[in-house]
């Protein structure tokens, strides 16, 4: 499966690209253990400075998860390329999962959903336009962008939530079950 060539590197980058340890997570924003992963991961990178750590965050879509892929969308539109803005509304989503889960949203329609997500990104503070927002969230330009990070997971080889590499390699005994110490075992011995 060929990945066309994107205008910037996949994925949202906080941290020097110069660290000696670099963590890739692919992550679902539907997916309960991705949100469990997500929290520690923040506690990783706030655990050591930019200078040691590089994450690169990589958003995929399960196919069992109907809301992940306008979350998505949704969390590209808002943060653009800005990695804080997408670190700040993917948490904020993650707070908010049980009202979008598949039990929660069972009988509603994309529409409604688009709307939330609006809503979503007005509430959170880092964006202002809803008509903007929903007019971006359609776009090819987004739809294109998001579709990037899946395609590296297929070849990556990803095909469950969350997913971690360190330096280039799969973690095998770090998931979204292991905690801020399993990480920092885990990194220490690679410094």
């Amino acid at each position: 499966m060929s990945i066309p060539i994107p205008k910037r590197p996949s994925g949202y980058r906080l941290g020097s690209s110069n660290a000696p340890i670099q963590i890739e997570m692919f992550f679902d924003l539907e997916c309960p253990f991705s949100k469990k992963g997500w929290q520690t991961i923040l506690k990783v990178l706030k655990a050591y400075d930019a200078e040691t750590i590089y994450l690169i965050l990589q958003p995929m879509t399960l196919s069992n998860h109907r809301q992940s892929w306008d979350a998505t969308k949704a969390a590209m539109t808002v943060a653009q390329d800005n990695a804080e803005k997408f670190v700040d509304f993917v948490s904020y989503l993650f707070d908010h999962q049980s009202e979008f889960n598949e039990k929660a949203f069972k009988d509603k329609t994309q529409t409604d959903w688009h709307n939330l997500l609006a809503d979503y990104a007005l509430d959170s503070n880092l964006w202002n336009k809803r008509e903007k927002f929903i007019q971006l969230l359609n776009s090819e330009e987004i739809y294109n962008q998001a579709r990037i990070p899946a395609r590296f997971a297929a070849i990556r080889g990803v095909w469950s939530t969350p997913t971690f590499f360190i330096n280039g390699a799969q973690t095998t005994d770090l998931s979204s079950q292991s905690n801020l110490q399993d990480w920092q075992d885990k990194i220490n011995s690679l410094l």
